[in-house]
């Protein structure tokens, strides 16, 4: 763990290395100077990049950098979307998703449907569920350059949830 502060270090939440040095080891470093929720999103995602590349043989050769700039790059690679996936489901486990992210349909139909775009509801209930469960709040307090940051994980954990849910119901 490292508390990496200024502007240039703040964008860094954190990174994994395969193996590092002559040990061989793994190495994930999360940056410390982030809100605990900031910093937990971090530490389960580079050990989503561990457990794919133990479990399926796959990495980079390169360090992994987590920056709050890179959700885009994330849908279309896949070393990256899947430990986003395992930070999306850790983040909003199966009850808490169906109750934040589908609605329900007409009285004569038993399934659950989300719109195309997250509706202004959804997000306040989102932004509410970090609050209560994460102490992550979006008030003054923040400083304003972690609030676009800490946003854009929301924004993008949130809508690989939903996705995940509508799509494959998990």
């Amino acid at each position: 763990m490292a508390k990496l502060q200024g502007a240039e270090g703040l964008a860094l939440l954190g990174f994994y290395v395969r193996e590092m040095g002559s040990s061989r080891l793994p190495l994930i470093c999360v940056n410390t100077a982030h809100h605990p929720a900031a910093i937990g999103a971090a530490f389960s995602h580079e050990m989503g990049h561990h457990l794919v590349g133990r479990l399926f043989d796959s990495f980079k050769p390169h360090a992994q950098l987590l920056t709050y700039t890179a959700y885009g790059e994330h849908l279309h690679d896949p070393e990256e979307l899947a430990p986003d996936v395992l930070v999306s489901l850790g983040v909003f486990p199966g009850t808490i998703a169906r109750k934040i992210f589908l609605k329900p349909r007409k009285a004569n139909r038993s399934k659950s449907v989300a719109s195309a775009e997250l509706p202004d509801s959804v997000s306040t209930s989102v932004l509410k569920y970090f609050k209560g469960r994460f102490g992550l709040s979006f008030g003054r307090r923040l400083p304003s350059a972690k609030k676009l940051q800490y946003l854009a994980g929301v924004i993008h954990f949130a809508k690989l949830r939903r996705a995940l849910l509508t799509e494959y119901d998990i």
